[in-house]
């Protein structure tokens, strides 16, 4: 009987530590990017003609360091871009990250917010499909550009990195203006 009432307790604490497991944190938004720029939704153009500005060295008093970008999984395996950046910046340049297909091609361009003082390490994701969308990410290798640009025009710093990972086979159309897909920046994995 002491077995049986054991075996019992077991199980209902485990039925509960299940039923109070960790909270998927897959659409977490960046901390860090907000604490850069002010905010995690970005202006995304997909296919644009447009290209990315050249790589450009930061002014003395800024720094930017692209230190990873690779293609990755939120939390609940959905693909994802992650990107690692360190920097120091000024306030009042806007932020813009590019990625471009095999071909040099751009396949979206995603700008937003207004730089403040900061100094440190900024990651986030950018989800690459759900719901029938999926970014058109083309051919590999990718590329993709981190630029800091001011709001007349003028780039202030720009850095390229080759994307890692392996490429997802993605299928879906190409996300609608309010989708969520790709526009919303999103925390990386804790130890990241």
């Amino acid at each position: 009987m002491r077995r049986f009432l054991l075996l019992m307790v077991i199980g209902t604490l485990a039925l509960a530590a299940a039923g109070c497991g960790l909270k998927d944190k897959s659409y977490a938004t960046s901390p860090s990017l907000r604490a850069l720029i002010g905010t995690t939704t970005g202006n995304v153009a997909y296919r644009p003609a447009e290209q990315p500005p050249a790589p450009k060295d930061p002014p003395s008093d800024w720094e930017l360091h692209f230190s990873l970008a690779t293609f990755s999984k939120l939390e609940n395996e959905q693909p994802s871009l992650q990107v690692v950046l360190q920097v120091r910046t000024h306030p009042g340049a806007g932020f813009e990250f590019w990625l471009l297909d095999g071909k040099g091609e751009t396949v979206a361009r995603w700008s937003a917010g207004a730089t403040t003082a900061y100094v440190g390490t900024v990651c986030f994701q950018l989800e690459l499909a759900r719901d029938g969308a999926a970014v058109p990410l083309g051919e590999g290798p990718h590329r993709a550009v981190v630029a800091f640009r001011e709001f007349g025009g003028e780039v202030v710093a720009a850095r390229e990195s080759r994307v890692t990972g392996n490429v997802p086979a993605l299928e879906g159309a190409v996300p609608e203006p309010l989708s969520p897909v790709f526009s919303e920046a999103l925390a990386c994995p804790k130890g990241s």
